[in-house]
């Protein structure tokens, strides 16, 4: 019994050598091409810090650069010039286009959207500010206000007042909030759905009684409780 079981110890050892030795030939064999793979992969991260460093950073700090200009114009409601820009002044479009992979660009695309708005682009504004994304509690639900500002103007209602909701529930600010959820009862309302609009104008009494809305809520809740 004891040289059963040291035979099969022998054996499983040479199972374990021999595979072993299997992978040293392979190794021995295919050495060229392993180098080259190691070698390919490290230039892939070489290649990816240079980027970084040499492209991605230099392109950051240029598209600061140039986008206060346009900034500068939207704060003076000179919104056209802001977005198309002048003969002094690249505009946030021009932003977008040429820089719209850096964090500058990114925001030019708000800025751009915001600047059709005013325009009455409001195609163009859906456009911009759908492909605007930041992880910011106050300029994210600004811009998805804007979008619902935007379908309201085109007469979608339906994507004006789902805009307006999510506006609301990444905001969830006393402030903004109430704001935008009196915002999609009045869609509501135009979409004749009372019981819809009753809804959240019930929430901001309950959920924001101290906001400015809160104050004159009641008559909203009044009107669209008729029957």
């Amino acid at each position: 019994m004891a040289q059963s079981k040291e035979t099969q110890e022998i054996k499983q050892f040479e199972k374990i050598e021999s595979t072993l030795g299997k992978a040293e030939l392979y190794i021995e064999k295919n050495q060229k091409k392993l180098t080259y793979i190691v070698g390919a992969i490290l230039l892939l991260v070489a290649a990816f810090m240079a980027y970084r460093n040499f492209v991605v950073t230099p392109r950051e700090s240029e598209a600061q650069n140039v986008i206060w200009q346009a900034q500068n114009a939207f704060a003076k409601d000179s919104f056209k010039i802001a977005l198309y820009g002048n003969e002094s002044v690249m505009g946030f479009s021009e932003i977008v286009d040429e820089y719209g992979s850096t964090k500058a660009g990114n925001l030019a695309r708000a800025y751009a959207g915001f600047c059709c708005i005013r325009l009455g682009e409001y195609e163009n504004a859906i456009d911009y500010l759908e492909d605007f994304e930041v992880n910011d509690p106050i300029v994210m639900p600004l811009a998805k206000c804007a979008i619902g500002d935007a379908y309201t103007e085109l007469g979608k209602y339906d994507k004006a007042v789902s805009n307006y909701l999510e506006a609301a529930k990444l905001s969830d600010h006393e402030l903004t909030s109430p704001r935008f959820l009196m915002k999609a009862g009045l869609v509501y309302e135009k979409m004749n759905k009372k019981d819809k609009a009753l809804d959240v104008y019930t929430q901001i009494k309950e959920s924001y009684p101290t906001s400015n809305e809160a104050t004159v809520i009641d008559k909203y809740i009044t009107r669209v409780s008729l029957k």
